[in-house]
């Protein structure tokens, strides 16, 4: 699948007439489900190389979505003695998922060495101003190659390190990866925190109008269609104004999430 172009087609929590209380189900879903599966294992790697070879341990995350797995990989590199302070973005932020993630890391983490904290303005991550490591987890597939080569473009404009994680292009995680989504989609509804009004909606749209487990494997096949291979994420970097500018790593971690990952560090 490697050689296969890019399908650039739309998934349905994208489309402008999702109504937004069905996306931020849809996004807590998600977080859950970085929570559920410890992704953040295999996920905080390409952030620790980037660490380990000059990013700045200022943490801007861009389309945080309702928190995704950064704070997750915060935590799990204080473990590893690795000390982070992260601010989540989003182009419409989620505001009140952003306090329950900024409140439970506090707990989790309450020595000074590391923070969280959230931009509650909208931050486009292709015209990002705040300094630090830009990171986007999950979430580089949802911009077409102009925007997707802008964003790494305002990266190397700004000479701030950026670490893109997706997932790996692959056949056997398009036919596979749908299905578990969707039957984790089903099975979490019941545990996930929501006001009262909204959990009941939550369970209503999961089991007796099932508009969330659909639009999560619809999304989800979608996601895989328009995946970056790492060829094309070769010809992005090298398409970029001063590309020479910055080093460039690209590579998978080995693991059940194929995590594929992109890190652009400036040169000294």
């Amino acid at each position: 699948m490697e050689s296969l172009p890019r399908i650039d087609f739309i998934e349905l929590h994208d489309l402008d007439r999702t109504p937004a209380v069905l996306r931020t189900l849809h996004t807590e879903s998600i977080a859950f489900i970085y929570r559920l599966t410890d992704a953040a294992r295999e996920y905080s790697r390409p952030l620790a190389l980037a660490l380990r070879t000059g990013a700045d341990s200022r943490i801007v995350d861009l389309c945080s979505g309702s928190g995704g797995p950064v704070p997750l990989i915060q935590r799990r590199l204080h473990k590893e003695g690795v000390h982070t302070h992260v601010t989540l973005t989003d182009l419409v932020p989620n505001v009140r998922a952003f306090e329950r993630v900024q409140a439970e890391n506090r707990r989790r983490l309450p020595d000074s060495c590391c923070s969280l904290d959230y931009v509650s303005s909208s931050v486009d991550a292709t015209a990002c101003r705040i300094e630090g490591t830009r990171t986007i987890y999950g979430a580089f597939h949802h911009f077409p190659p102009p925007l997707a080569q802008r964003m790494l473009q305002n990266a190397v404009d700004a000479r701030q390190p950026i670490v893109v994680v997706d997932t790996k292009r692959s056949f056997l995680y398009m036919l596979l990866f749908p299905f578990l989504l969707t039957l984790a989609v089903l099975v979490s509804a019941p545990f996930q925190r929501n006001p009262l009004p909204r959990y009941l909606l939550r369970l209503v749209l999961t089991y007796v109008v099932p508009v969330l487990p659909f639009m999560m494997f619809f999304d989800s096949v979608v996601s895989f269609l328009r995946m970056y291979g790492r060829g094309e994420l070769r010809r992005m970097v090298d398409g970029l104004d001063r590309t020479e500018s910055f080093g460039w790593t690209i590579g998978v971690e080995p693991g059940f999430t194929g995590a594929q990952y992109l890190i652009g560090i400036p040169r000294r």
